[in-house]
């Protein structure tokens, strides 16, 4: 499969966070980014991804 570039964007606490990541699919390239974000923070994976994909707020956004 070809990978691609993508530009994640997350809104994590306030703070604004570009990451980029090669990935398959959008879905994949914000799983990745979610993941370094737990990395970088302390808090766990599912923390983190409980948080960014609430589906009361637009925490996130992927581009190509």
């Amino acid at each position: 499969m070809n990978k691609t570039r993508f530009k994640v964007i997350i809104n994590w606490q306030g703070e604004v966070l570009t990451i980029y990541r090669h990935a398959t699919s959008p879905d994949q390239a914000l799983r990745l980014a979610i993941r370094e974000v737990a990395r970088q923070s302390g808090y766990s994976a599912k923390y983190v991804r409980d948080y960014v994909m609430n589906s009361n707020f637009r925490r996130w956004e992927v581009e190509k």
